[in-house]
């Protein structure tokens, strides 16, 4: 099961394309690499300004120091994800039977979310390594405090906040789990990886003050999730969406003409878009069930504090309930309507309850049942992670609907970076989209960039 999402992924990551998402995050990397301009702020985010920090420009950046293509950072990009899965399966495999950890491979490491999102270069995308890290030092802290597990802690969340808006979930987890005694924390270690995380952040404070419409929070309004109820509704849907076959629209729209043909593609293409639209919601019944059985199962102990004698199990079960609960209050605060990567951070969580559902289902009388419902999964996942693979517009160049990105002039990044040869690249000087980390074509670089 390991060997099939590391192939597939890696197939991903070979087809991977570049559209702006991937050029604003290249143009830092390859400033850095090529010229040694290092920027200190990160990604446009969806309330407006940049993300905070330096961190995005040395994760893209050091790949690209080693190998000078594209696909490089996104190569360290699916490393991260194997070391996230390897940190989550320690836990998975304290905390339940060998056959829950079984269940965790497959309904984790090859679930299409997952894949989907670690073969391309979106910062959304490392969230999940900032996840496993977070659940792992939790869980090593479930009964006596670490130095540097406190600290691991403490700059995991904060060099996860460089990256990507939705690090705050792990904030509101880390402070409910110490509330609720399911986290111990050396307070030493905590203020050692804060110290260093605002080490990291004087270069972007220092441009900020030179330049404060770098700040985020330019539109939408805090809370807006509790005000018009939708954004918050939005993000439990996709907590229940993130462990069964309800997926985004871009995973989902697949043309196989270049690999099977026209005919292949007329076959294959509308039809198993249409079963997926058809059966996607249907599947949200099982997480759901998941999760209110656990709730109805473990509601007496769950509202009390952690004991130090509970088991591995038990812990986990607090685990899942603190970052849920976190989870809600993120979207409940997001100034902006709540989008499926906003929850990437906490995917893992949000597939134990159906992980630990069908690890019991599987001992009961409805073994046999749950057990071919199991395997019809599994290669149904299978099938669809290599149909992604090949024909969904981020894993595929040209067809229906395909990731291009249209700017305003040539660049030395793009040849070098093998852009041109290998992705949809259009030169327009009628447009004015630019990589925003690039100086402007022929022009005198801006103050904010140099």
């Amino acid at each position: 099961m390991i060997v099939v999402g590391l192939a597939v992924s890696l197939l991903m990551v070979s087809r991977s394309q570049v559209g702006g998402d991937q050029l604003h995050m290249l143009s830092r990397g390859w400033l850095l690499a090529a010229q040694g301009t290092w920027i200190h702020y990160g990604m446009p985010t969806s309330a407006g300004g940049k993300s905070p920090g330096s961190a995005t420009s040395l994760l893209v950046g050091a790949p690209l120091m080693v190998w000078r293509d594209y696909r490089a950072p996104i190569l360290l990009l699916w490393l991260s994800h194997l070391l996230g899965y390897l940190l989550l399966d320690w836990v998975v495999a304290r905390a339940t039977s060998p056959r829950g950890r079984l269940l965790f491979a497959l309904f984790y490491w090859l679930n299409p979310w997952r894949v989907f999102f670690s073969a391309h270069l979106w910062n959304a995308n490392y969230m999940f390594l900032a996840g496993a890290i977070h659940a792992w030092t939790c869980f090593g802290q479930r009964r006596r405090a670490s130095f540097w597990l406190s600290f691991l802690h403490v700059l995991t969340i904060g060099i996860a906040a460089q990256l990507h808006s939705s690090a705050p979930v792990l904030l509101f987890a880390s402070a409910l789990l110490l509330w609720r005694g399911y986290l111990k924390i050396k307070w030493a270690g905590a203020v050692a990886g804060a110290v260093a995380v605002g080490a990291s952040l004087l270069p972007w404070a220092l441009t900020v003050l030179r330049h404060p419409e770098l700040l985020p929070g330019g539109t939408g309004f805090p809370f807006r999730g509790l005000v018009l109820l939708f954004p918050l509704l939005r993000g439990l849907v996709y907590w229940l969406r993130y462990p069964v076959l309800f997926f985004t629209k871009r995973m989902t729209e697949f043309d196989f003409t270049a690999t099977l043909g026209v005919l292949g593609d007329r076959l294959l293409a509308t039809p198993l878009w249409a079963l997926l639209v058809a059966i996607g919601p249907l599947t949200l019944a099982f997480p759901f069930l998941a999760n209110r059985r656990m709730w109805l199962a473990d509601r007496r102990w769950l509202l009390r504090k952690a004991e130090g004698a509970w088991s591995a199990r038990r812990w986990l079960h607090g685990y899942v309930v603190g970052c849920f609960a976190a989870a809600v209050v993120s979207f409940a605060a997001s100034p902006t309507t709540v989008m499926a990567w906003q929850g990437f951070i906490v995917l893992h969580v949000a597939v134990l309850p159906l992980v630990l559902w069908l690890e019991t289902l599987l001992r009961s009388r409805a073994r046999v049942w749950a057990a071919r419902g199991v395997q019809a999964y599994a290669i149904a996942v299978s099938l669809l992670l290599v149909a992604m693979a090949v024909a969904t517009p981020l894993y595929r160049k040209g067809g229906r609907d395909d990731v291009r990105a249209t700017v305003a002039a040539p660049h030395a990044m793009f040849d070098e970076l093998a852009i041109t040869r290998h992705c949809t690249l259009v030169i327009d000087p009628a447009v004015t989209w630019w990589p925003d980390a690039l100086p402007p074509p022929a022009a005198t670089p801006s103050p904010a960039t140099r």
